[in-house]
């Protein structure tokens, strides 16, 4: 026995509607292409621009011809390229985070610092620096996280509470509030010992 599922009307895109994503592709494919070429030419600069002039044609000769006698093909090889993916990598990264929170928060304006994120990793990093004395900055890293992740949670099952559950405004005042009540916090961390406030700095 098969069964077909009946389409709603609401679920067929009407020809307006249709018109409109076909024409909104072209702009949309420009502006992709226009922005991977300026991240081919930044990451050209990226390699070729630093304390020592390198000239493009000495850039491309380390990737070809690498020799590690010469230190332009080091300083290319060894210090600018690992720059560069860093630079992308994070970029990247940025990106993927930005869009999976403005999608589950369903507003185009969510970023950490609306959501409490910033606010979490950095009251989480300054009460270990107060109370534990941690220096180390994978103990940061790892800090950062766990209070980023502690505060996402918090707002969400703040921002859920309620019959319509987690709506984008019940989620934006969420996350303004424990903003706040986390700033607060780490203000008064931050005053209460300079040595806290001066590793924090650092």
């Amino acid at each position: 026995m098969v069964l077909v599922a009946e389409a709603r009307p609401e679920d067929v895109p009407s020809p307006r509607r249709r018109a409109g994503r076909l024409r909104g592709a072209g702009p949309r494919a420009l502006g992709l292409l226009a922005a991977s070429a300026v991240l081919a030419a930044l990451v050209v600069a990226s390699v070729a621009v630093g304390d020592k002039p390198i000239t493009l044609g000495t850039v491309f000769e380390a990737f070809l011809h690498y020799d590690d006698a010469l230190d332009d093909h080091l300083i290319v090889r060894g210090l600018r390229v690992p720059r560069t993916e860093v630079g992308v990598l994070v970029g990247v990264a940025l990106g993927i985070s930005g869009a999976v929170m403005q999608g589950v928060a369903r507003n185009p304006l969510a970023d950490p610092g609306i959501l409490g994120v910033n606010a979490g990793a950095a009251f989480l990093v300054v009460l270990a620096i107060y109370v534990l004395g941690i220096t180390s900055l994978l103990g940061y890293v790892w800090l950062a996280f766990a209070g980023a992740a502690a505060a996402s949670v918090a707002v969400y099952a703040v921002g859920s509470l309620g019959r319509e559950g987690a709506s984008p405004i019940k989620l934006s005042l969420a996350g303004a509030a424990i903003t706040a009540f986390l700033g607060s916090l780490t203000t008064a961390v931050l005053l209460v010992d300079l040595s806290t406030l001066d590793q924090f700095r650092f």
